[in-house]
């Protein structure tokens, strides 16, 4: 039995890019009707198997939609996924999900995006050169990037700086004076770095009112319960620790609650902890947090990505989404 035909057997025979042999499997209407047919009859004359599972996606009607993000377990990434398939519910489009591990895996998956059949991409956490934005609008693959800016495609933000300076402003307030900062400050090369604005719009707002954090009280911690857990349990057993830790994720506040608890340190009136991102167990274990809407913004993401396809012609658009400080018993 001989080799199976390849798209790029395709490609070479119809004398087109890959790029369109895509476009006419999934968007035909978007191919003009010569292109169509010359490569419609290389892909019968070579018997390339895709054709059928594209007539039929094509004859119901079927769009395919990509999320992709890197540590898809991380609870803020899991809440923005149930936005998004919350607000796909009802509608016809396959929902695929990519994890990205690595800047090469990463690199790897934009390659080859021609090949996959996508109408539309939501990347989570994800920086994008211009040039990779670009390699994804010309397989004509819909693009909204959630916790990335780019003016050249659809993104969902928020203002992390504030949601730093909200829980500096709210820990002094409750009368705190000395202060950490607890967070996974490793920086990788394949997802974005919020930590940076968090920290630093914390810092400010400590020093306009004539604090500072001390160095042994800035907190390296992998962004997991489990080993925030584990670390804080020798950090307050060493008695060496603030009366206020701003936590940057709320994982590493519900480690930091549950070591206190053990430790015998009363929280608030030994330690007050604020959190960020207001997952769905903050609100059981009555943690202060900065709320950023994760369902939401995976909700607005859909909507934003869904009118380009359907209206190519939308502009682009930049939405902020508020953050806001949700009080609970731990300040």
């Amino acid at each position: 039995m001989g080799k199976a035909p390849t798209i790029y057997d395709v490609s070479k025979l119809a004398g087109v890019s890959t790029a369109t042999i895509s476009r006419v499997l999934n968007n035909p209407e978007k191919v003009n009707y010569a292109t169509r047919k010359k490569v419609e009859k290389a892909i019968q004359t070579l018997g390339y198997r895709p054709l059928l599972e594209a007539r039929l996606r094509t004859q119901r009607d079927t769009r395919r939609i990509c999320v992709c993000a890197p540590r898809f377990t991380d609870n803020s990434f899991v809440q923005r996924l149930r936005g998004i398939t919350v607000a796909l519910a009802g509608q016809n489009y396959e929902l695929q999900v990519y994890s990205v591990a690595s800047k090469i895996q990463m690199d790897r998956y934009l390659d080859s995006l021609e090949l996959c059949g996508l109408d539309g991409l939501i990347t989570l956490s994800l920086p994008f050169t211009d040039d990779q934005i670009l390699k994804v609008l010309d397989c004509d693959i819909e693009l909204v990037m959630i916790e990335f800016a780019s003016e050249q495609a659809n993104c969902v933000v928020i203002n992390d700086q504030l949601g730093g300076k909200l829980a500096a402003e709210h820990l002094i307030s409750r009368g705190r004076k000395s202060f950490g900062f607890a967070a996974e400050l490793t920086k990788t090369d394949f997802s974005v770095f919020p930590i940076a604005s968090r920290f630093e719009g914390y810092q400010n707002a400590l020093a306009k009112d004539g604090f500072e954090i001390a160095k042994d009280a800035v907190y390296d911690v992998v962004c997991d319960t489990a080993k925030s857990y584990e670390y804080f349990k020798e950090v307050f057993k060493s008695g060496n620790f603030p009366d206020a830790i701003f936590a940057a994720a709320d994982v590493h506040a519900l480690g930091i609650l549950r070591a206190a608890r053990e430790m015998g340190i009363r929280v608030p009136e030994d330690l007050a902890v604020v959190g960020f991102d207001d997952i769905d167990f903050a609100d059981y274990v009555g943690l202060t947090t900065i709320r950023q809407n994760l369902d939401h913004s995976g909700r607005i993401a859909v909507e934003l990505l869904v009118n380009r396809i359907n209206d190519p012609e939308k502009l682009i658009q930049l939405v902020q989404l508020p953050v806001k400080l949700v009080v609970r018993t731990t300040t």
